[in-house]
């Protein structure tokens, strides 16, 4: 059966022109148009703190967890960030870490990251952001030389001064961690482990931040 050429062409033009046409979506310019068996590779799932009406309780996907849930792992930190809470630190807290030569190496790696940019490389406050502050941090073998460990940590979970907290960036393992590097930046020593006498551990402060890269 011989099929005439016009026929052919006509079926093409139409079969283009239905193609553009379902292509298309007025109402939605962002649209794939007519799509073949979307559910295979488009999730019917909501995106994040996307418009819902299907809780009832709220407008959001997002749901909010139950009251006093905490994440896996974690505790809080019960202390209220005020002189009451100041004060309870430092006559309660107790750096559960042993007072040991690797822990205060682990804090001072933790010191260099975080802390020598302003309380300097040995504890003095005279790192180079602190240079540019209206009121540098006190050395801590100075002023600062009997602040309790628990105040230390307190510090460092809420700030303190012109110091922010650093409880999103420290875990709590590693403040006390740090706790322990800047009990030796305010001269104590580290109980040797024959006996429980001070023996002197030399540690070696963390390096000073270059302000200019040395020129090759």
């Amino acid at each position: 059966m011989k099929i005439n050429k016009k026929y052919i062409v006509l079926g093409s033009v139409a079969l283009a022109v239905m193609s553009l046409l379902a292509s298309c979506d007025k109402l939605d310019p962002n649209s794939p148009g007519v799509e073949y068996m979307p559910d295979m590779y488009r999730s019917p799932s909501y995106e994040t703190n996307a418009y819902t009406t299907f809780l009832g309780d709220s407008v959001q996907t997002n749901r909010m967890p139950v009251k006093g849930t905490i994440a896996r792992g974690y505790m809080p930190y019960t202390l209220t960030n005020d002189s009451t809470g100041y004060g309870l630190a430092g006559r309660t807290l107790r750096d559960p870490l042993p007072f040991t030569a690797d822990i205060v190496e682990q804090g001072k790696t933790i010191y260099g990251k975080f802390c020598i940019h302003c309380h300097g490389a040995t504890g003095q406050g005279d790192g180079l952001v602190a240079l540019k502050l209206p009121g540098p941090p006190p050395p801590y073998n100075g002023s600062l030389k009997d602040l309790p460990e628990g105040q230390i940590f307190h510090s460092i979970t809420y700030g303190k001064n012109f110091m922010g907290s650093h409880a999103s960036q420290i875990s709590v393992e590693d403040r006390w961690k740090l706790v322990r590097y800047v009990q030796t930046l305010q001269g104590k020593t580290i109980p040797s482990a024959s006996d429980t006498t001070a023996a002197k551990v030399v540690v070696k402060p963390a390096k000073a931040v270059n302000a200019k890269k040395k020129s090759k």
